[in-house]
């Protein structure tokens, strides 16, 4: 493993930064902070706590989801101009449920170089601690209505992976009803307030969980569903299962009825049931 001083070259720097916890700051993190021409970030005012304690003066962009279109080009022009930029989000590693994807993909386009400075991230640190299987999909944030939280977990249900999630704490509550719809015989994983004083991480299943946060609800938390389980449990013989509905039912009735009672999904079932009638 070499370590040595960071040769800081004209180009987009992606730069994570503490998601709770300064003590987690890097040197490599803090090179590139003090060598950038200026920082873009989400708020100004929570990078400004992070560079005072870094004592890094350095003059910062507002970046954030409602400006960024704006702002890009103004800033794609620097950079093919050999400015150095960093880009950061409040906490953790930008473009992760964070702006940032779209002046990176442009930077892509243009033939610019496009740089990450690794560094804490809440999705990784919880899947660390979880105890799950490492295969994991993240899917960001959930929706806020309620039918699209219904519409998003369905299509999230046939992937076979830990499902990772950001939510705030008080909408745990909100989100649990739907939680325990689609995955009411699954393990979860809470990571909430990650290395800050308040820290609390919990395995348990969902119901458990949600009385826990009734009294905690303050605060981020990532949320992992193991759903990374075989669809069959040992007991199940699914073949069996189908042999006796077949002749019965229609193919498409079959795997309508028995995805519902084993909570399989229902186009594995499907396929069976042709198989078994080949």
């Amino acid at each position: 493993m070499n370590i040595h001083k960071t040769k800081i070259v004209p180009a987009l720097y992606i730069v994570s930064t503490p998601i709770g916890n300064l003590g987690d700051i890097s040197k490599r993190q803090q090179e590139i902070l003090s060598g950038s021409d200026y920082i873009l970030c989400e708020d100004t005012r929570v990078t400004s706590k992070l560079l005072n304690f870094l004592n890094i003066k350095k003059k910062l962009i507002s970046y954030h989801s409602f400006n960024e279109k704006n702002k890009t080009d103004k800033l794609i022009n620097d950079l093919k101009e050999n400015k150095i930029l960093s880009l950061v989000s409040d906490a953790g590693t930008p473009a992760l449920s964070d702006p940032g994807q779209i002046i990176i993909s442009k930077c892509h386009d243009e033939g610019i170089k496009v740089i990450p400075i690794p560094g804490p991230s809440a999705i990784t640190a919880s899947m660390s601690a979880s105890g799950f299987n490492d295969n994991f999909y993240f899917c960001g944030f959930m929706p806020k209505k309620n039918k699209e939280i219904e519409n998003y977990l369905l299509k999230l249900k046939p992937i076979k992976a830990c499902l990772v999630f950001f939510m705030p704490a008080r909408d745990l509550r909100k989100n649990s009803e739907y939680l325990i719809k689609f995955f009411n015989k699954t393990k979860f994983f809470l990571a909430r307030e990650i290395t800050k004083v308040h820290e609390t991480y919990i395995r348990d299943d969902i119901k458990n969980i949600i009385n826990y946060i009734d009294d905690n609800d303050k605060g981020e938390m990532t949320l992992i569903i193991d759903n990374s389980a075989s669809e069959l449990s040992k007991d199940i013989d699914l073949d069996k299962e189908i042999k006796l509905l077949i002749g019965k039912m229609s193919s498409k009735d079959i795997s309508e009825y028995l995805s519902k009672k084993l909570e399989i999904n229902k186009k594995s079932i499907y396929q069976r049931v042709i198989d078994l009638n080949d």
